[in-house]
């Protein structure tokens, strides 16, 4: 799998390639993850179900990515109407999408860029959005310095 795509954090680049590899590394019934980051085409990474190998690109089949207006109205709808936010004192950890033959959990990496990762019905959200939020949560930390 190409790791040549970087996603910026901060002053800290991810590379996307390392980033999948850890995300499919989550669970085994994890089959694709998707990075979308404002103004830029999503980048995929999936896992070949027959030989397990990985690889990367722009789309996979019909594959359909999130929309970002969902951290919005799970968080405050206020921000809708063009108010300040209230304080929300709960921070969304992660979305879960249904549909009759993926379950999607999409976190947010950042406030303009969000991680989707696709499972088969079946798999428990709540345990795969959990460890994605972990995940993730370790990208936001500052570099340690020594």
């Amino acid at each position: 799998m190409s790791a040549c795509w970087e996603a910026r954090d901060g002053e800290r680049k991810i590379r996307f390639g390392r980033l999948a590899r850890q995300v499919l590394s989550l669970d085994s019934a994890v089959e694709w993850v998707a990075l979308e980051e404002a103004g830029r085409e999503p980048r995929w990474a999936w896992r070949d179900a027959e030989t397990g190998d990985l690889f990367a690109g722009s789309a996979i089949g019909n594959a359909q990515v999130a929309d970002p207006l969902l951290f919005m109205l799970a968080e405050d709808g206020d921000d809708l109407h063009g108010e300040e936010m209230t304080g929300n004192p709960h921070s969304v950890l992660f979305v879960v999408l249904v549909y009759a033959e993926v379950v999607q959990i999409v976190a947010r990496l950042r406030p303009n860029a969000h991680v989707t990762v696709a499972a088969p019905p079946g798999v428990d959200p709540y345990v795969l959005g959990t460890k994605l939020s972990s995940l993730l949560a370790r990208y936001a930390q500052p570099p340690v310095l020594s």
